[in-house]
């Protein structure tokens, strides 16, 4: 009878993105305190040697993690915005439905918890939110509300947003969720009473 031998994971046949994945899904489902490097060995069945190939040390590789929420769920959204169609209700519209995705949300839900334990986080969350509220009140602008009246609407849009994940959790569906921030979008969107 034929012995078959079993292949022992090559240590070196994943590059730094393979790492990243597999810190970002990890982060996503348990949290920043399991993005450890001998976890992630396991989670892609190599030698954690080869983590060493890609990144300095455990440090590298979270700022390498931040770098890439910024990219992803920032700088995109950024690169957007001069691609955005329609009035400024619908580009409100647009921009709410690409938050509304579950990665989006879970991702960025991931970041703020981490960011409430790490200062450097917080603090790259806190100019990030600045950014993406200024999008919003010059949205608002746009629909012809005074400056008051455009800051609290874009606050009630962006916290409203930022907060379904922590109310509502995973459930109800994203469509009926899209649903309820389409008619969140009607009401703020309607014309002030004088």
């Amino acid at each position: 009878m034929k012995k078959t031998t079993r292949k022992s994971p090559k240590p070196y046949d994943r590059g730094p993105d393979k790492w990243l994945e597999a810190a970002v899904a990890t982060l996503i489902a348990d949290g920043i305190d399991a993005v450890r490097i001998d976890r992630l060995a396991r989670r892609l069945r190599i030698t954690r040697g080869s983590f060493y190939h890609h990144y300095q040390d455990h440090g590298d590789l979270l700022r390498a993690l931040l770098d890439h929420y910024v990219r992803t769920n920032f700088e995109n959204f950024v690169a957007m915005l001069p691609h955005l169609q329609g009035t400024a209700k619908e580009k409100l519209g647009t921009l709410w439905e690409v938050t509304a995705s579950q990665e989006y949300r879970d991702y960025d839900w991931a970041v703020r918890m981490w960011g409430m334990r790490d200062a450097q986080v917080a603090e790259v969350l806190a100019g990030i939110d600045i950014k993406r509220m200024d999008v919003l009140i010059g949205l608002f602008l746009d629909l012809g509300f005074g400056e008051d009246g455009a800051w609290i609407r874009a606050a009630l849009a962006y916290h409203g947003s930022l907060g379904d994940r922590a109310f509502f959790g995973p459930f109800p569906p994203i469509s009926k969720r899209l649903e309820w921030r389409r008619i969140a979008l009607e009401i703020l969107c309607r014309p002030e009473e004088h």
